[in-house]
């Protein structure tokens, strides 16, 4: 039953999250568009005209030409397909063919590579922005082994280490994690409604960014301070840190995971808001966010199963205290690098 109530807690977050999503609507990154060219006498061409008709229904942003001609038997009519596009390196040398073009950026699929997954592909290769998809994992990875997350999961390990039920250490763990994307997941909506209401104005994109520049410094200067002064956890919220944590149930993790998330969302969020402000109007949005979630909780995952091992807590703090400073300063590097490229030299 504890474990129901944080599962629906969290399903309710993430579904509020997708439908604000699918509110934006498919905005393309740029012009895209489909020209395919085939003969009514090829049967592999009206299978694979098919194929595009059905990408194109799936995908409505996406404007299609279909062309038919005699090129299987008309040399002259195929050697002006061919001169079409020699100028953009395409080797048209067969139909089916469909040009594939990205504001300006053709690709050529035929026959044996013209299906949906490669359609998809291309789609996907088109809509991505300035970071990746698997950058993005990569990103939520890296900031999900962050020395706040370790200084939580030090904190929590020293009472998980006590439960021997291994339902009720399952439902601290899901608690703990769906708590922390619960809380991202609103802080997304938060963010994204705001965007709504001021994103447009042309300047806001470097106040946005001087705001992220200067947490990164601020990290920076304090790389080797025990307490940060913005980073740090007040007394108070430590307090609530820990009576949740000594109350060793799902629902109270769950608490714990939204309580710290949204404490330290400056330690960790920068890059986090970052991405979104760059991908916000991208229909790949919802792909961005459950990649970032993937990165940053694989961490705390493989650190639940390594102390429900016999992985000792204060290794984890040790670990932490001892890295801690290169940690933060790589923090810091990252968040000021990345900010730098997408507020400044990015659209």
């Amino acid at each position: 039953m504890k474990v129901r109530k944080s599962v629906v807690l969290s399903a309710i977050s993430l579904g509020v999250l997708v439908y604000l999503f699918s509110l934006q609507g498919t905005v393309a990154q740029g012009t895209l568009s489909i020209t395919f060219y085939g003969d009514p006498s090829c049967p592999a061409c009206g299978v694979a005209e098919q194929t595009v008709k059905d990408f194109v229904t799936r995908h409505p942003e996406i404007s299609a030409v279909y062309v038919h001609g005699d090129y299987n038997s008309n040399a002259t009519l195929m050697q002006e397909l061919q001169n079409s596009y020699v100028l953009y390196g395409l080797n048209i040398q067969s139909v089916p063919v469909a040009i594939l073009n990205n504001s300006g950026t053709l690709q050529a699929l035929f026959y044996e590579n013209l299906n949906a997954l490669a359609l998809e592909s291309w789609l996907v290769g088109a809509l991505e922005g300035p970071i990746t998809l698997w950058e993005t994992f990569v990103f939520g990875l890296v900031f999900g082994a962050s020395p706040c997350l370790l200084l939580i999961m030090s904190v929590l390990g020293t009472s998980l280490v006590a439960v021997e039920e291994r339902k009720k250490y399952l439902a601290i763990s899901v608690g703990l994690i769906l708590g922390i994307i619960a809380a991202y997941v609103l802080i997304s909506i938060i963010f994204l409604a705001f965007l709504g209401l001021i994103g447009f104005f042309a300047y806001f994109r470097y106040v946005f960014g001087g705001i992220l520049l200067t947490i990164g410094i601020w990290q920076i200067v304090e790389f080797k301070k025990e307490k940060s002064t913005i980073f740090g956890t007040p007394d108070r919220v430590k307090k609530w840190l820990k009576s949740f944590i000594e109350k060793q149930s799902g629902p109270y993790a769950f608490l714990l995971g939204i309580l710290f998330a949204f404490v330290k969302i400056p330690c960790v969020g920068g890059i986090y808001l970052t991405i979104v402000y760059n991908a916000w109007q991208n229909p790949l949005l919802i792909y961005y966010v459950i990649l970032y979630y993937l990165g940053m909780i694989l961490p705390v995952v493989i650190l639940l199963i390594a102390l429900r091992v016999g992985l000792q807590s204060n290794r984890i703090n040790s670990f932490r205290e001892k890295y801690r400073s290169h940690l933060r300063l790589l923090s810091g590097i990252a968040l000021i690098a990345l900010t730098v490229y997408l507020m400044f030299f990015v659209g």
